[in-house]
């Protein structure tokens, strides 16, 4: 019984139509779909298989589809996939399920950076609460890891796939090949090779909270063999976001199964550590801004058709940003440039892949997405008076005589923030840009920001899953990303055409204006991407500056070099 893929348009059991696939991952593909007869929309998760697999193989991948509706079935809970049905059609199971127009926590993490503590405890409250479900029904999931966490436009944590969950009673699944979890998520135990039981679920739930806190994941190396080692013998990583959830985490990968602690009271603890850093937040906050591009393109096995709700805030000095003007405009827009046309040699030369540029993807975050709240901005420096016409130095009689003005240059040049010198920054992840020199690099996560000492910042964002056009990106994330800005009013999304833009596939910049704290704030959010990376400039300033801002964007776009 090996299968074939279906096509769109397919109906099942004269019931449920395929529209588009949303997921697809080793064993399948989740459809977007609709019930005909009830008339609503369900995924619909189909199985797929190796055209040369043994049949005992294919078997026991049916067997574990099976098991995956039969377990998520016997269970009722808001943070637990609903499964409406199964068919049986070309001799291979279809699972119908409730549709949660989301992404996967997974996908959030990639594109939008590490969450907020608030929010990573709201979030394992639920998934708390899900495996309570579970574990009282003698089923342990097994395979807890974000990828198979949904979240969706509420905020509602949803756990999925309980293809390998182990129900009470039943037999154990062994076949060559058939994995029995994600080495980075498994538990000291199951390293060992011992039994999964709830409290290795607890583990996993503890190593996807840190994922989601600290951007990455603690025992994770270049190998299987050496991951699980690090698991077993590793301690783990001090966190440096946790804050109060730091005592649980090191409760929850405790390396015996016995030192950690229950489900439930892992979900009371998380519950009061939500409600605590809720009520602390200051109100009201500065506004959150996810800015990774989302894609049409399939991810994770689960993942639906909607954009993550927002990632962390991060702290920044949103002001007025300085104005780049006259003649070193010029030379900078030529050194950019000229950066540019060599690394489009270097790639050309080394992939032979067509340039393409637009950003959550995100990283996606997303792509070009960032996360960025615009905390307490200082006044914009007030302008210099000229200094009073002055007389000849005698006794005040006769006409005074004016002071030479400056010529334009001289103007413009003092007042290019520029004209300082410019700083290069060679990222890690391999981009290149060219900023103010003075400004202040700093780094969270995968997220880079240039603060100007004078007021305003710069956040550089990047994604590996860019969409197919970054201003229908923009188009489609506008109605979900402006609830976020108090005040929000949209100034426009449009394509950007420059010489600099030759490099990529498309560019385009959301632009739009909010209530900050103090006062009016202008916002560009500039998405662009080539085929394998997306990133997004995002820069803030006092509305008073709006042009400033956007010719500021411009001159750090022509600089801009993405990873080769």
């Amino acid at each position: 019984m090996n299968s074939s893929e279906a096509d769109s348009g397919r109906l099942l059991a004269n019931r449920y139509r395929l529209d588009e696939v949303i997921g697809a991952g080793g064993m399948g593909r989740v459809w977007k779909g609709s019930d005909t007869l009830l008339d609503r929309p369900v995924a619909v998760k189909e199985l797929t298989t190796p055209p040369n697999l043994p049949a005992h193989e294919v078997e026991v991948l049916r067997t574990r589809m099976l098991r995956e509706a039969r377990s998520a079935a016997q269970l009722s809970h808001p943070s637990i996939i609903t499964v409406f049905d199964v068919a049986e059609e070309d001799g291979r199971p279809w699972i119908v399920m409730e549709l949660v127009s989301g992404s996967s926590l997974g996908d959030v993490i990639r594109e939008g950076g590490v969450l907020p503590v608030a929010r990573v405890a709201d979030i394992g409250e639920q998934m708390a609460a899900g495996l309570s479900e579970a574990h009282a029904s003698g089923i342990v999931h097994r395979d807890i890891k974000p990828g198979n966490v949904l979240i969706d436009g509420r905020g509602r944590a949803v756990l999925t796939d309980f293809g390998i969950a182990h129900l009470d009673g039943s037999t154990h699944l062994t076949s060559t090949g058939l994995l029995i979890g994600s080495p980075s998520y498994l538990a000291p135990e199951i390293a060992h090779g011992h039994s999964a039981t709830p409290a290795s679920d607890v583990w996993s739930l503890g190593i996807t909270l840190f994922q989601a806190l600290e951007g990455t994941l603690p025992f994770d190396r270049p190998t299987p063999v050496a991951t699980l080692t690090a698991i077993v013998t590793q301690e783990l990583p001090a966190p440096v976001n946790a804050g109060p959830l730091a005592p649980l985490l090191r409760e929850l990968c405790a390396k015996k199964p016995e030192d950690r602690p229950g489900i439930d009271a892992v979900r009371a603890r998380l519950r009061e550590i939500r409600d605590r850093a809720e009520a602390a937040a200051p109100a009201p906050v500065a506004p959150t801004l996810t800015t990774t591009v989302p894609t049409a393109e399939p991810r994770s096995e689960e993942a639906a058709l909607a954009a993550a709700p927002p990632p962390a805030p991060e702290p920044a000095a949103p002001a007025p940003a300085a104005a780049p003007r006259g003649t070193e405009r010029d030379r900078s827009r030529q050194r950019g440039l000229l950066v540019v046309a060599a690394a489009l040699v270097v790639l050309v030369v080394a992939a032979g892949t067509t340039l393409y540029i637009s950003m959550n993807r995100s990283g996606a975050s997303g792509a070009g997405l960032v996360s960025q709240q615009e905390s307490g901005a200082a006044a914009p420096p007030e302008e210099e008076s000229e200094p009073p016409a002055g007389g000849d130095g005698g006794d005040g009689g006769g006409e005074p005589e004016e002071e030479p003005s400056e010529s334009p240059e001289e103007q413009e040049e003092e007042e290019d923030p520029w004209a300082g010198g410019l700083a290069v920054h060679e990222d890690s992840s391999g981009f290149t840009v060219e900023y103010p020199d003075g400004w202040t690099l700093r780094r969270e996560g995968h997220m880079v920001y240039f603060d100007n000492p004078d007021g305003g910042y710069l956040l550089v964002d990047q994604t590996d899953d860019p969409g197919p056009d970054a201003a229908q990106d923009w188009r489609d994330f506008e109605p979900i990303g402006s609830g976020n800005f108090p005040g929000y009013e949209l100034v426009g999304i449009e394509e950007v055409e420059d010489d600099w833009t030759d490099a990529y596939i498309t560019a385009a910049d959301w632009e739009f204006t909010y209530d900050g704290r103090n006062g009016r704030m202008h916002a560009v959010n500039r998405g662009f991407h080539t085929e394998e990376k997306g990133y997004a400039l995002f820069l803030v300033a006092d509305n008073d500056h709006a042009d400033i801002n956007r010719e500021l964007l411009d001159r750090i776009s022509e600089t801009f070099v993405p990873a080769a």
